[in-house]
């Protein structure tokens, strides 16, 4: 905390030359190409930019410093010389406010006059728990335009007391809400990449980090925020890739395209992955082997619909770039031209297999879908009640399957890490202006064993609908599976009714969705209120859809720790503003569920954003039927204007680098190793091992 004496009134000024490139890594920074000391952080208290840290004439001067005491230049150069770990003790000050300094806060410091508004932190949420290395995160409060002529942010820790680190802002430039382009009456500072591997050195893995908002309007008094916000960093890296459907705008209407994005990776911009590789403008739904070779796509035009009927799926290989798609999507008979029939897919983990649901459904076989589809049919029948099965390394048809009862319809399924069983949905039925498995209600989760050769068992009831609409599931990445993790929307005895152009119990875009989750072998479900962002004797409609684990097992403070994605259309901070009066979920522009639904319809200015938001959940084994979320954040390399969804996550693949093939990175499950690859991955929450084909598998227990 900030006080008297010199520990205090420690101050860090800090200017970052434009040509000086960085690189971060594990939230610790290394200058490329420029050398960097190992220094103590200091006082930046006079005019003249220089600083003295009480007697220490270690220095860090980045972009040119000029001090008595010394250059500040060191030996170690290059990305392999990462600074050491310090305390996170200066000041660091923004763009808006070069040369700024704040009053040193001490019991006799007095608050500012009363008509500055009180400041009120938004953003991050409390109690938040973030990846160590996300390197990135913004803190917003309110008012903007009061009477504060400069903020400090400080960050501090009673459990770290190397934690006394300040961001100084003029907050020179309000907020808008993407939402609405409209000022939103906020201000708002990233953390810097210095910042954050400051923090993140002294409190990774342990925290709490308190953030405080000070303001002052004469630079002598000095007004503390209402409230305070919590953080903590976990103690390892999360490393993975997402993948993400992103919203397009056209005179045709709303379409989209895969993009994908390294975690933490600043110097990675987001990168679609589709559109050079399919010949279709709106390619949405998606699936992704666990090693990220594979992924199976549908793709439609960008007319703002949501049916099936000119919808099919192409399978590629993302081994290349752009990828490649493989003999049989929609590409090379042009959109509506052919193609695999729609339908949720899942791949398996060792990617000889992947299977499809009967989404239209197609009862015919040879030539197209029937019910006007553009896809094409398939080879041999498939039936309703069951899966249609494909070729894992090239996208072929192998056959179809039947899981279950005659009268079910399987779909929505999610193959577990370890290959060995099957989770999906049994819906009650579909609505009927549809027929597609997109929109179902009343839905039960099932489980089925693998039997091998693309072939399941006997299905096995986990969780029986008692009117509720369960659907989404998806497998946690440990082995054995400990949890199902899905969405839930509440029994509101509509079944398949439409009530003025909503469907109130429907799966698809449901405002009404919660996170729920259960024990792998069936248990009764726990509504995770703190990742729903409202408890369940309060609920608010936040369309958090589509849950999806990322692929690690990590350890917290003794207990194993899970990280996973949704989309939401909850607030961020004032960044983007969904719930203002009048507002609603409206994807795709002609859904059933969007007042005013109309054929390739732009989104309507009432329309709320959905975005990626992320949480962990932290198990103990004497957890019980306790919430295991924790708070959910926004996940800040995604663009803010855009409706993202149904990010799924895949293993950093392994590299080699150099004339000698050096391995710069581990083998995932299924990965390459020995004479042919890298060594299996260790400490990551799976025991793997390389067998005799030189593929790394989950140690046999």
């Amino acid at each position: 905390m900030r006080g008297g004496g010199a520990m205090a009134a420690r101050r860090f000024a800090m200017t970052v030359s434009n040509s000086l490139r960085f690189r971060v890594i594990g939230g610790l920074l290394a200058a490329v190409g420029f050398s960097l000391a190992a220094v103590n952080l200091g006082a930046c208290g006079s005019p003249s930019g220089s600083w003295k840290d009480g007697g220490s004439n270690n220095m860090l001067c980045l972009g040119g410093c000029n001090n008595a005491g010394g250059s500040g230049s060191g030996s170690s150069s290059g990305a392999s010389a990462l600074p050491p770990l310090m305390p996170a003790m200066g000041t660091q000050t923004a763009a808006d406010c070069p040369g700024c300094t704040f009053p040193i806060v001490t019991a006799s410091t007095m608050p500012c006059a009363s008509s500055a508004a009180p400041i009120k932190i938004v953003y991050p949420p409390d109690q938040v728990l973030l990846p160590p290395n996300m390197n990135v995160i913004s803190v917003q409060w309110t008012p903007y335009g009061s009477a504060f002529t400069s903020f400090s942010v400080d960050f501090s820790s009673a459990n770290s007391p190397g934690t006394d680190w300040h961001i100084l802002t003029k907050c020179a430039t309000q907020t808008v809400d993407a939402q609405s382009n409209t000022a939103s009456g906020g201000c708002e500072i990233p953390i810097d990449p210095l910042s954050w591997s400051k923090l993140v050195g002294a409190n990774r893995g342990a925290g709490p980090v308190t953030i405080t908002v000070r303001g002052t309007t004469d630079g002598m008094c000095a007004s503390t925020s209402a409230n305070q916000i919590t953080v903590f960093f976990a103690q390892d890296d999360l490393i993975g890739t997402y993948y993400y459907w992103k919203s397009t705008i056209s005179p045709n209407g709303v379409g989209g395209q895969i993009w994908k994005k390294d975690f933490g990776d600043l110097t990675m911009q987001e990168q679609d992955v589709t559109s050079q590789s399919i010949n279709a403008s709106c390619n949405g739904c998606h699936s992704l082997s666990r090693d990220g070779s594979r992924m199976v796509v549908y793709s439609d035009d960008d007319d703002s619909d949501d049916e099936y009927s000119d919808i099919a799926g192409s399978y590629l290989d993302m081994t290349m770039n752009p990828a490649r798609e493989f003999p049989g999507g929609v590409t090379n008979g042009g959109h509506g031209g052919g193609g695999q029939p729609p339908g949720f897919s899942t791949i398996q983990p060792s990617v000889q297999y992947y299977i499809t649901s009967n989404g239209y459904p197609c009862v015919g076989a040879g030539g197209s879908c029937a019910n006007g589809s553009g896809a094409n049919g398939y080879r041999t029948p498939v039936p309703t009640n069951g899966y249609s099965v494909w070729n894992g390394a090239n996208g072929g048809f192998i056959n179809g399957i039947a899981v279950g009862a005659a009268n079910t319809r399987p779909t929505m399924p999610d193959w577990s890490i370890d290959g060995t069983t099957l989770v999906y949905v049994v819906p009650a039925g579909e609505f009927t202006w549809r027929s597609d498995d997109a929109h179902i209600y009343g839905g039960s989760l099932y489980a089925a064993p693998y039997a091998g050769n693309g072939t399941f068992g006997s299905p096995t009831a986990l969780l029986q609908s008692s009117g509720e609409n369960n659907y989404y599931p998806s497998y946690s990445p440990d082995v054995p599976m400990t949890y199902i993790i899905f969405n839930r929307v509440d029994n509101m005895n509509a079944g398949n009714a439409c009530n003025n152009g909503f469907c109130p119990d429907d799966s698809f875009s449901n405002p009404n969705a919660r996170l729920m989750l259960m024990r792998a072998a069936g248990s009764t479900p726990i509504d995770l209120e703190k990742a729903n962002g409202s408890p369940v004797t309060n609920k608010v409609a936040l369309s958090n859809s589509y849950p999806r684990w990322a692929p690690f097992v990590q350890t917290y403070r003794g207990n194993k720790l899970l990280w996973f994605t949704f989309s939401s259309t909850r607030d961020y901070g004032v960044r983007i503003l969904n719930h203002k009066n009048g507002m609603y979920q409206c994807y795709p522009a002609d859904a059933a569920e969007t007042p005013g639904a109309a054929h390739r319809r732009q989104f309507a200015a009432q329309c709320q954003i959905p975005q990626l938001w992320m949480a962990p959940l932290t198990i103990s084994e004497a957890q019980g039927n306790i919430d295991p979320s924790g708070v959910a954040f926004w996940i800040p390399y995604q663009e803010i204007t855009t409706h993202n969804h149904t990010a799924q996550w895949v293993w950093t693949p392994p590299q080699r680098m150099g004339d000698a093939g050096t391995c710069t990175t581990c083998s995932m499950e299924y990965g390459p190793c020995g004479t042919n690859g890298c060594a299996c991955c260790t400490g990551l929450g799976q025991a793997l091992t390389c067998d005799g084909n030189g593929q790394c598998i989950i140690t046999p227990k």
